[in-house]
């Protein structure tokens, strides 16, 4: 909250603190819940629980529909992902992407906008092209379709009736649309893109359509929820630590946009610290709670089938065991004279053994969005009411509104990106100069 110190905003965690002081690491809880606080031990358990993982069985595997044919694993599908991920952080693809999310945030200059849905749909929506490239305005509204059933149940925690039989149809719309561009891949009817969908297209033969479609949703899910979370994080502080902004702008401002789209992370420090930090004090989700898909024996811990187990990045990255004055925004704790050794308690992208597959993506964006708040536009926020951080299970600012602008100096520099992404196709360069062709997700 605006004139308030940075600690009135955290959740207390003081009672579970004391019990993992007074009883250790390990906690049981009702329901055959078994917390694991310890970063080094919270790994083992969930690889444990993660190495033995396969892809689940469809209806038409249950109805036994399919041949027999060895399980795929999901470490298998993580190295295909993580790997293409690497390659969609590269330059060309980020020059696109930036384009992307200037156009977005172009055409919703001058009305007043909830921030948080803005940054949201910011960084949410002009990613859909490195999950299916060459999609049409009616593909592309379909899978828009499930970014709002994500938006409507983690950020507005709407389970209505009416919204639950909304969001079914969305999905379903959403489903065909993926299993539809599969299967014109996998016949060679749609020439192949560079992008997630193509990783996974060599599995299609092994586990079938209907599967590799579960796993493109699965990375779609991951693609529509915590990054957007995570960029109203970051425009929240920057609000609230305004020093911080001017920093980041400075940063951004003397970098050409050709350098900018290849990451020069060493020219751009106070961005990574103030990145890192936001993510520290507000993670995306505080608390996860997995179940055992088999017996697990991990140091000592035992956990049957069946049963679960919580992990929370929220008490990691809080706790003073592993940091000083754990809940103070303070980025220049990373500054290499003043980092301490963790043990592995910050975790920006999940826990190491299920990470975020998409990573390198979304920390790259993260760089982008900051550099498109600070260089690009200016971002009015209105103080009444002054705007605050809920905390309930995840972080997202509340009361958080205003009013994006270009920033004259930097307008004529982001032009040239646009005109560079017409000529290679890109479907979202014209939006700069004519309406979009798909729908607003922020007015409907």
């Amino acid at each position: 909250m605006a004139g308030q110190g940075a600690e009135t905003e955290v959740v207390s965690i003081d009672d579970l603190l004391e019990r993992v002081r007074r009883e250790g690491p390990v906690l049981a809880f009702q329901n055959d819940v078994v917390g694991i606080f310890d970063p080094t031990l919270a790994v083992k358990v969930d690889k444990a629980n993660t190495d033995l993982h396969t892809v689940p069985d469809s209806l038409i595997d249950f109805l036994g529909l399919r041949g027999s044919a060895a399980p795929v694993a999901w470490r298998e599908v993580r190295a295909l992902l993580s790997e293409q991920g690497g390659r969609l952080a590269a330059p060309d693809h980020m020059r696109t992407l930036y384009t992307r999310m200037h156009t977005f945030l172009s055409e919703r200059c001058g009305p007043d906008h909830d921030l948080s849905e803005l940054s949201w749909w910011a960084i949410s929506e002009p990613l859909l092209p490195l999950l299916i490239g060459g999609m049409n305005p009616r593909d592309t509204n379909a899978l828009v379709g499930e970014q709002k059933t994500r938006y409507s149940g983690i950020v507005k925690q709407n389970f209505s009736f009416l919204r639950r039989i909304v969001n079914f149809h969305l999905s379903r719309k959403a489903a065909r649309t993926v299993s539809r561009h599969i299967k014109r891949r996998a016949r060679g009817t749609a020439p192949a893109q560079d992008d997630f969908l193509q990783s996974l297209l060599p599995l299609v033969d092994r586990i079938g359509v209907d599967r590799v479609a579960y796993l493109v949703s699965t990375v779609l899910a991951g693609m529509s929820g915590l990054p957007g979370i995570t960029a109203a994080s970051l425009l929240y502080a920057m609000h609230r630590y305004p020093e911080w902004r001017e920093r980041i702008q400075a940063e951004t401002s003397a970098l050409d946009l050709e350098s900018l789209y290849t990451l020069p992370m060493k020219a751009l420090p106070c961005t990574s610290r103030f990145i890192k930090e936001t993510i520290r004090v507000w993670p995306g989700l505080f608390a996860l709670r997995r179940p055992a898909w088999h017996d697990i024996e991990a140091e000592g811990i035992t956990i049957k089938k069946g049963a679960a187990y919580e992990l929370s990045s929220y008490f990691q990255h809080h706790s003073p065991e592993f940091w000083d004055s754990p809940d103070v925004f303070d980025p220049d704790r990373w500054l290499p004279s003043r980092r301490q050794p963790n043990k592995g308690a910050y975790v920006p992208f999940g826990f190491s053994s299920r990470a975020c597959i998409g990573s390198a993506v979304g920390h790259a964006q993260l760089v982008l969005f900051c550099a498109l708040v600070t260089r690009d536009f200016d971002i009015q926020v209105r103080t009444d009411p002054a705007p605050w951080m809920q905390l309930e299970g995840f972080a997202i600012p509340i009361d958080f509104r205003g009013v994006v602008t270009p920033r004259r100096i930097h307008a004529a520099a982001a032009r040239p990106a646009a005109s560079q992404d017409a000529a290679q196709g890109c479907p979202y360069a014209a939006a700069a100069r004519a309406p979009a062709a798909h729908a607003d997700p922020l007015t409907e």
